[in-house]
This record gives structure tokens, C-alpha cells and sequence, in this order.
């Protein structure tokens, strides 16, 4: 893992940077299909810069939804799922919070919820990417990316829809999912995840699939932050 700094983070070698000075918390941040959480990562970094906790901030430079993990060492979801279980494991967190973005999103939920982790913030997320619920739903969006999944060896297509994943297992990992009503299909998959265990749905009116940004400028996402990290009594 490379160390938090400007030239690690313009480094395509380093999928996984960190803050990790031994706190209490810890801050897990999946980037979305740029790479970012709707602006650069240097700049996203800084403005956690206030928050008292470890924090990882992990990028999918394969574009796979994650599902071929980050490199040759993490090479899919489950290795993806055991390096993040031992991190947790090893520093004994009194509080874990996964948070990211469209793609980023996706992953937050997914590897949130199979970890139990505390918290899980997901803005404007795909809970599904398999090839027929797309296609019924009229999705097209980055159809070279996904289509890359489906010809992986080590794609899990049972985690191909979210809302069916969380369906069959339980979990006490509390859900926050953002999204833009307006944005037909943000909306179609963030309403889906309707009425599954710990799952709260916070419509935006404006911002369309960047609402990230929207939070972000309004201090609201830095305040959801520090309650969740700071609140060390689950």
C-alpha cells in the first residue's frame, strides 16, 4: 500500500493509499469509474484531512466493478474482501465506515455489508450489472467496462445484483444510499434496495448522478462522517 501523498496518487501502480497512524476508526473509500469521489483524490483526501481516523482509499484502475480486484497480489473480490477483513481485524476499529461513488458505490454496499461493517454511504450506485437486468432497464452506460466483467475469470456474477446478495444473508451494517430522483436510472437502482434490512434511501433533488458533489459542498457529507466515525458506541 502506498502512503497518502500527491505523487502516490498519481501513480497507477498504487490501487490502495493510506492514512494509517493506529486510531480508532477507520475510513474505507472506493473510487468510482475516474477513480475519484466526484473530484480529484488529492483534493477529496484533504478534505478529510479534520477527521481523526485511519483511512484507505482504494481504486479500481481496472474499471471491473472491482470483481478483478486491484492487482496481481488482490486479483478479485474475495482476496479484495480478505485484504480489508485482516486490515480491520489487525487494528481491532471500534468503528468502520465504507464509502463511495457510483462504481465506488457499488462496492461500499457489497463489501460492506459481506464484512459487517458499521456504516456504508453509497451515492447514486449500480445495484446491478449483470448483462439481461441492464438490458431490461435500458441501461447502456459504460457498456465496454461491464462487458469486460462478463469475460473475467474471476467475475462472481452472484453478486452481480445487490439487492438479491443482501437478500440471503444477514447483516447489521447500516446502509445510506443517496441518490437523484430525478435521474431515471439512479432512481431505478437505488429504489430497488426499498425495504431490505438497515437499507435508508436519501433522495436529492438536484445534482443527477454527481449528487456526491452536491453533498459534498453543502458540509452535509463531512457531518455524516464525523457522526458515524465519531460515535464510537455502536
Amino acid at each position: 500500500m502506498a502512503t497518502m501523498t500527491q505523487s502516490s496518487i498519481k501513480d497507477a501502480r498504487s490501487p490502495v493509499l493510506k492514512d494509517m497512524e493506529g486510531r480508532e476508526t477507520l475510513l474505507v473509500t472506493f473510487g468510482g469509474i475516474n477513480q475519484g469521489l466526484g473530484l480529484p483524490v488529492f483534493e477529496f483526501f484533504n478534505s478529510l484531512s479534520s477527521l481523526s481516523c485511519d483511512k484507505l482509499f482504494i481504486r479500481d484502475f481496472q474499471q471491473a466493478w472491482y470483481h478483478r480486484g486491484l492487482d496481481q497480489e488482490t486479483s478479485d473480490l474475495s482476496q479484495l474482501l480478505g485484504l480489508l477483513g485482516e486490515t480491520i481485524k489487525a487494528h481491532h476499529y471500534q468503528k468502520v465506515c465504507f464509502i463511495g461513488n457510483s462504481m465506488g458505490g457499488y462496492a461500499a454496499i457489497l463489501l460492506g455489508t459481506l464484512l459487517n461493517v458499521d456504516k456504508v454511504i453509497s451515492f447514486a450506485p449500480q445495484t446491478f450489472i449483470g448483462r439481461w437486468q441492464r438490458l431490461q432497464h435500458l441501461d447502456f452506460r459504460w457498456r465496454k467496462q461491464i462487458a469486460g466483467i462478463y469475460q473475467s475469470p474471476q467475475c462472481q456474477p452472484q453478486f452481480f445484483d445487490l439487492k438479491k446478495a443482501l437478500s440471503k444473508r444477514s447483516y447489521t451494517t447500516d446502509v445510506m444510499v443517496f441518490y437523484s430522483p430525478k435521474h431515471r436510472l439512479d432512481r431505478c437502482h437505488a429504489e430497488r434496495l426499498q425495504g431490505l434490512a438497515n437499507v435508508s434511501l436519501i433522495p436529492i433533488e438536484s445534482g443527477g448522478h454527481n449528487i456526491v458533489k452536491q453533498v459534498r459542498a453543502s458540509g452535509e457529507l463531512h457531518r455524516l462522517l464525523q457522526a458515524c466515525l465519531m460515535d464510537t458506541h455502536r
